[in-house]
């Protein structure tokens, strides 16, 4: 759980998901843990989210099929705008070579769906910078 205090940065992470029941999982199991979550459905809203962000986003939990834009490239044009910018991607079909060119692109883990809660949390506290 993190440290609250006046003094303490609350991380932001942005779940990127398609899946509404995941992705509320996902928020859910974060908030508790006293992360602040923004979350979309599509690459589209989280691109909206990284422009216009209520507070700097520190880990962006992404899922690999989207249904606007491939997982893929939405990694990349994060990845353009802020290189250092820690991506964990989680998916339950990604293709060997999909996971390849998410490894090009800088992804920081990768785990595979369903998730489970202590999964999910240690992939965020060892993204965040």
């Amino acid at each position: 759980m993190i440290a609250k205090g006046p003094e303490k940065h609350q991380p932001t992470i942005l779940v990127v998901e398609d899946d509404e029941a995941t992705r509320d999982v996902m928020t859910r199991i974060l908030v508790s843990e006293g992360y602040l979550v923004l979350s979309a459905a599509t690459a589209h809203d989280a691109l909206g989210l990284v422009r216009t962000p209520l507070s700097p986003i520190d880990v962006v939990l992404l899922d690999v099929h989207l249904p606007d834009v491939s997982g893929i490239d939405l990694c990349a044009r994060l990845k353009e705008s802020n290189p250092k910018l820690p991506i964990v991607v989680c998916s339950g079909e990604a293709e060997p070579e999909e996971i390849g060119e998410l490894v090009k692109l800088g992804i920081h883990r990768y785990f595979r769906k369903p998730l489970a809660m202590d999964e999910l949390l240690a992939a965020v506290e060892a993204s965040l910078p």
